[in-house]
C-alpha cells in the first residue's frame, strides 16, 4: 500500500509541475504579445505622422520647428493615436 500511495503523490506532484510550466508558458506569451502591440502601435503612429508630413510637403522636424504648423502636428497626432 506505501508504494501505491507513493506512486500516486509522485503523480499528482508531476502534474503539478506540468500545470506550472503551462502557467509559465501562458504568461510569458501573453507578455510578448504585449509587448509586440506596444511596439507596433509606436511604428504605426510614426509611419501616420510621416504620412501627414509627406502629405503636407514638410518633415517632422520642420512642423516641430515652426509655431505656425504645431497646431496642425497636433491635430495630426491626435488623428494618428486613434
Amino acid at each position: 500500500m506505501a508504494a501505491i500511495e507513493k506512486r500516486a503523490r509522485w503523480r499528482g506532484s508531476s502534474a503539478q509541475a506540468v500545470n506550472a510550466a503551462i502557467a509559465v508558458l501562458g504568461i510569458t506569451l501573453l507578455l510578448v504579445a504585449l509587448a509586440c502591440s506596444v511596439s507596433s502601435t509606436r511604428a504605426n503612429n510614426t509611419r501616420c505622422l510621416q504620412a501627414f508630413a509627406s502629405d503636407q510637403h514638410r518633415t517632422l522636424e520642420a512642423f516641430l520647428r515652426d509655431p505656425a504648423l504645431q497646431d496642425s502636428l497636433g491635430s495630426a497626432i491626435d488623428h494618428c493615436s486613434r
